[in-house]
């Protein structure tokens, strides 16, 4: 397949949280128009914090994306919904179809199921987008990602510990975007799974971002999920078929080394120096 959008799209609107409290319902009916085409991403996607603060995740996660659907629909506009991963439970050794029953184990995969649902109950030709461990040059904040986050450990030679016992289906924002779009282009709605073609654990995604940026795994510390105290159950394997993808455009979707090394050609120039905000 091609290689996604890079840079802005033309003509297109970003709305951050200073300029759109997805909350506010009467804010989210006046910011959209007849004919537009709506991409939602916007989430409370601190697993963690999902857990601490529950209501304040299903307004984000569950309402907003509902009430958005619902200004849709009143508009005629169109709607790309990203969704998660973590609406599995991960108990499963195969990779999830998009059919496959979904039993969150977590706040946040309770409340990103939430809002699919009250998106499709809104707008049933909805675009409903899954994906898992996201990542990709970020142009517009600056945030760390599943990748972007060992990269920078690593070039601050500090050690990075990674989860043996975790496998995911890494997304590379640039291949997601494209597909949305390809998807839109075919008038396609209900529910997608986009990303690589690899089941992956998380030190193997280390290793992987070593191997393609030529940098030492010695900085890599495998542990587990019970090595940490984390608040929030994780999924096991949440690894996403793209079987779906793959017949309904009819491409072959990129691995995880094919993405790594599209995003290693297309560093930006000052990426390598880059210090995150903490």
């Amino acid at each position: 397949m091609g290689r996604a959008l890079r840079g802005h799209l033309p003509g297109a609107v970003y709305l951050d949280r200073a300029a759109l409290d997805v909350c506010d319902a009467g804010a989210v009916r006046a910011a959209f128009g007849p004919g537009d085409v709506v991409v939602h991403a916007a989430a409370m996607t601190d697993v963690d914090g999902c857990e601490s603060h529950p209501e304040q995740a299903a307004a984000i996660n569950a309402e907003a994306p509902g009430e958005i659907a619902k200004a849709c629909a009143s508009l005629g506009a169109r709607l790309v919904h990203f969704s998660t991963d973590y609406v599995f439970d991960g108990s499963t050794q195969a990779a999830y179809r998009e059919g496959d029953l979904a039993e969150p184990r977590s706040a946040y995969g309770q409340t990103k199921l939430a809002g699919e649902r009250n998106v499709l109950a809104a707008l049933p030709s909805a675009l409903l987008v899954r994906t898992s461990a996201n990542f990709g040059w970020n142009r517009l904040r600056n945030k760390t990602n599943a990748i972007t986050w060992i990269l920078e450990k690593l070039r601050r030679s500090e050690p990075v510990r990674l989860f043996t016992d975790q496998w995911v289906t890494p997304s590379y924002a640039p291949d997601v975007a494209r597909i949305a779009f390809d998807l839109l282009d075919r008038d396609a709605d209900g529910t997608f799974h986009v990303g690589s073609k690899d089941c992956r654990n998380r030190l193997e995604m280390g290793q992987a971002v070593c191997e393609t940026f030529r940098l030492p795994e010695t900085l890599l510390k495998p542990i587990r999920l019970a090595d940490l105290p984390l608040k929030a159950p994780r999924p096991r394997r949440s690894c996403l078929a793209t079987a779906r993808i793959e017949r309904v455009l009819k491409i072959r979707v990129p691995t995880f080394a094919d993405s790594l090394a599209d995003m290693r050609d297309h560093e930006p120039v000052l990426g390598k120096n880059r210090t995150p905000k903490r």
